[in-house]
C-alpha cells in the first residue's frame, strides 16, 4: 500500500534520465520544488531544503505514485514554507479573473494575478517541462505557457 503524503514529506523526483531534484509537501496541498538538481546519490538533504524554491504548485494526486518519486524523509517546515501563497484562476470561456485565497475564490483584475501560480494540479509531464525550463532553459510547450506566471 502506498504511503499517504503528509505535510513536511520530502520526495526525490527523477525528472530526467540523469538528474533528480527534491520537493517538500506544504500546507494547503502546495508542493515546493527546491532550486537544486543533481546526479549524485549523496545529496545532503539539510542543504537542499535551505535552497530557495524554484516554484510552488499543486501536484496531481497520481504523481507521487509514479516510480520516479521516492519518499526521502519528513522534516518540519521552515517558517517561510509555512506561508500559503495566493493563486489565480480564469474560468474557461470567462472574461474575468479570480484570486484563490484562504480556500475561497474572489473576483479580481488580471494585474492582481501577475506572478501568481494558476489554480491547477500539475501532472508529472508538466512538472518535468517546468523543471527542464527552470534548470536548463528548455522551451516550454505552447499549451502550458498560459499557466506559467512569468508568461504574459
Amino acid at each position: 500500500m502506498a504511503r499517504r503524503k503528509q505535510v513536511g514529506d520530502i520526495y526525490r523526483f527523477d525528472f530526467d534520465e540523469k538528474f533528480h531534484c527534491y520537493c517538500q509537501i506544504l500546507e494547503a496541498n502546495d508542493v515546493a520544488f527546491f532550486n537544486y538538481y543533481s546526479d549524485s546519490e549523496d545529496d545532503n538533504i539539510n542543504e537542499v531544503i535551505e535552497k530557495d524554491e524554484v516554484f510552488r504548485i499543486w501536484l496531481d494526486r497520481d504523481c507521487l505514485k509514479s516510480d520516479k518519486w521516492k519518499f526521502i524523509c519528513n522534516m518540519e517546515l521552515s517558517e517561510k514554507r509555512k506561508i500559503v501563497f495566493n493563486k489565480y484562476n480564469k474560468p474557461i470561456g470567462s472574461d474575468y479573473y479570480q484570486l484563490y485565497k484562504d480556500g475561497q475564490f474572489f473576483r479580481t483584475t488580471r494585474e492582481n494575478c501577475i506572478g501568481l501560480e494558476y489554480t491547477a494540479a500539475w501532472m508529472e509531464l508538466g512538472v518535468i517541462d517546468r523543471l527542464n525550463y527552470s534548470f536548463f532553459g528548455k522551451p516550454l510547450p505552447e499549451h502550458i505557457k498560459k499557466d506559467i506566471p512569468f508568461y504574459e
